[in-house]
């Protein structure tokens, strides 16, 4: 191939090229332009939409309008009045700055820009017919600026061919007609296509606006952020857990006004939620932060959907911070809305009627007497122990209900120690007779505790909420210093791969940290010399067996501190009374004060709800009645 010389590219070119980065697709255009109506210190903005964007966009303001000898710059390449020296780059305070949209817009459209400023009885107009300007005109137009978008990409088909459809285009459009409306509530949107008002958002306070971005269910599930350090500014609205979903759809971030992706902050959000939903889902967050604009970088992606901070471990940790102690402040109970299908005849609806309200009328000391009687007679027709059989036996992972602490510190079992009137962050629950303070409680199926409320009641998943006390009273340990671990006599071994037997290098000060001592036994086996002395019920080889297949499947590439989570996580499920298990009225009275202790107690370690609410108005709605 022979050699071509270095030349330079004509303009026109040079502003198709920079289009193919700033103008992705109609979408792109409305945010070019919105920004720019935005920052001429507009109240109200109307965006028009034909077929998509395809054939027409149409943005107008009531700005502060461009002056008539200044149409002809706004075209140009880099002609900006937002930015005057190197400094200003620096200290950002506007949504556009780099004076290239409308030379992208203009290069592949047909533009036309009408406007006029206050001081003016009449407007101007100017035309960009793909790179080719017309002279400027007087014209008839209100204060402010109209721009008008025809035929976008007519002279890059290959760019025209790549859209999609529609509705397609159209519905990138709204979604970024609202992100570009949600931090902006005091300005006026309204969005048009094909002469139909689809959106509109009249001007309102912040919160209002914000719930825009969020469907009307979510409306009464949010908690609001407003945090202020002193020069750093973080509000907006959280969603509750149950909230939770696949996607991040519903999580919008603004940095000084400005919609932007952030995977500090993105994951500070994360990290707040963790062990309150699952791991594969996304919190529902609207969050702004504003702080000096010399503290952070805007001019990173040729979009501007991404910033760099100069503090990035400040925001980060205001962000985490912020919205954990929001959380922790907060019951984060989901409520149960039951579905009778099929449905309940006249007959069984009177009988569970009438169930229910001589429950709820009984005294305490009766309910405990009624619960205590159904369990033996239960447990008699089906040939298990009786309840008074259970108290003598009591099972092996929650202690038994004492009158004082130090009769509750000398249970047998080590696990026991995770249900007790002291906790290990220094609570207390006064010391009380078990019979005054046995909670109005069943357990059903051996898994669930049912409970009576002020309200009507809770439904308590007994082994997510057992693996949550566990959790917190691990974490609580680990904070305060490795754990402590028993000794073996003779160390158990089991075979691992070479890789398992590298992971177990790796992750050892870890280790060390939860009171496990293990260490490689020759080429192919580990030997385990120490456990954690009061997790005895656990098999120490199984535990570590499984640790290091997940380590193996590459689910542990993890930093240290969201590691020592997931271990714990393993090992309050482990430990954690099952699904399954039976519970005297004393285990259920020692488990459920214990949730009362326990940070985040609506929700185990995975995520999963602990416990439902179930409201007396609830139970009538769906009783079709007004009340017992």
């Amino acid at each position: 191939m022979q050699r071509k010389p270095i030349r330079r590219l004509p303009q026109s070119l040079v502003n198709r090229i920079a289009a193919g980065e700033v103008i992705e697709r109609p979408a792109s255009v409305v945010k070019e332009l919105v920004d720019n109506a935005i920052d001429a210190g507009a109240k109200q903005i109307i965006v028009e939409i034909e077929e998509g964007g395809r054939e027409l966009i149409r943005i107008v303001d009531d700005g502060y309008g461009i002056p008539a000898d200044e149409l002809g710059l706004a075209f140009a390449p880099h002609a900006t009045s937002k930015l005057e020296s190197d400094e200003d780059l620096f200290r950002i305070q506007t949504l556009g700055f780099r004076g290239e949209a409308l030379a992208s817009i203009g290069s592949v459209s047909h533009t036309r820009i009408l406007s006029r400023v206050r001081e003016s009885d009449v407007a101007y107009e100017i035309t960009n017919h793909g790179g080719e300007l017309s002279d400027i005109q007087a014209a008839a137009g209100n204060v402010g600026t109209m721009i008008e978008v025809r035929h976008l990409f007519f002279n890059t088909p290959a760019r025209r061919k790549f859209l999609k459809g529609t509705q397609t285009e159209f519905g990138h459009i709204v979604d970024m007609f609202t992100r570009l409306a949600i931090s902006q509530p005091g300005i006026a949107f309204r969005l048009v296509h094909n002469r139909k008002t689809v959106r509109e958002y009249p001007a309102t306070s912040l919160i209002q606006r914000l719930l825009v971005a969020w469907p009307d269910e979510f409306r009464e599930q949010r908690l609001s952020v407003d945090v202020r350090d002193v020069e750093i500014t973080l509000r907006g609205i959280i969603g509750l857990p149950e909230l939770a979903n696949p996607t991040q759809k519903y999580q919008h971030l603004y940095v000084n006004g400005r919609p932007v992706r952030d995977k500090s902050i993105t994951h500070a959000v994360r990290e707040a939620y963790r062990g309150l939903i699952e791991p594969t889902r996304h919190p529902a967050a609207i969050l702004l932060l504003d702080l000096p604009p010399g503290d952070v970088d805007v001019n990173v992606h040729p979009t501007k959907s991404e910033v760099r901070f100069r503090d990035a471990q400040r925001v980060h940790g205001l962000v985490l911070t912020s919205i954990r102690q929001v959380l922790l402040g907060n019951d984060l109970t989901p409520r149960a809305v039951p579905r009778i299908n099929p449905p309940v005849t006249d007959t069984d609806r009177q009988t569970l009627r009438e169930k229910l309200a001589s429950f709820f009328r009984q005294s305490p000391s009766e309910r405990v007497s009624s619960v205590l009687m159904s369990s033996r007679t239960e447990a008699d027709s089906s040939g298990s122990p009786t309840s008074s059989d259970q108290s003598q036996t009591p099972h092996p992972m929650i202690p038994q209900v004492t009158t004082s602490v130090d009769e509750c510190q000398m249970q047998s079992h080590p696990v026991q120690k995770h249900i007790q009137y002291t906790s290990d962050v220094s609570r207390k629950v006064t010391d009380v007779s078990p019979i005054e303070k046995l909670p109005n409680a069943i357990q059903l199926h051996n898994s669930y505790l049912v409970v009576e409320s002020s309200e009507g009641m809770v439904i308590i998943d007994q082994h997510a909420l057992h693996e949550r006390i566990i959790y917190e009273d691990l974490l609580a340990k680990v904070t305060a210093g490795p754990l402590e671990g028993q000794r073996m006599l003779i160390p158990q071994t089991f075979r691992a791969s070479v890789r398992q037997i590298d992971l177990l290098e790796q992750i050892q000060p870890l280790l060390r940290k939860l009171g496990i001592e293990a260490e490689p036994f020759g080429p192919e086996t580990i030997a385990i010399h120490s456990f954690p002395s009061f997790l005895d019920k656990l098999d120490p080889v199984q535990f570590l067996q499984e640790l290091l297949e997940k380590g193996e499947q590459e689910l542990l590439d993890l930093n240290e501190e969201a590691l020592v989570h997931e271990v714990l996580d393993m090992m309050a499920c482990k430990a954690a009374i099952k699904a399954g298990d039976p519970l005297t009225p004393q285990e259920i009275q020692a488990l459920i004060q214990k949730r009362d202790l326990v940070e985040r107690s609506s929700n185990c370690p995975h995520g999963r709800p602990t416990t439902l609410k179930l409201s007396l108005s609830d139970l009538e709605k769906q009783f079709k009645r007004t009340g017992f």
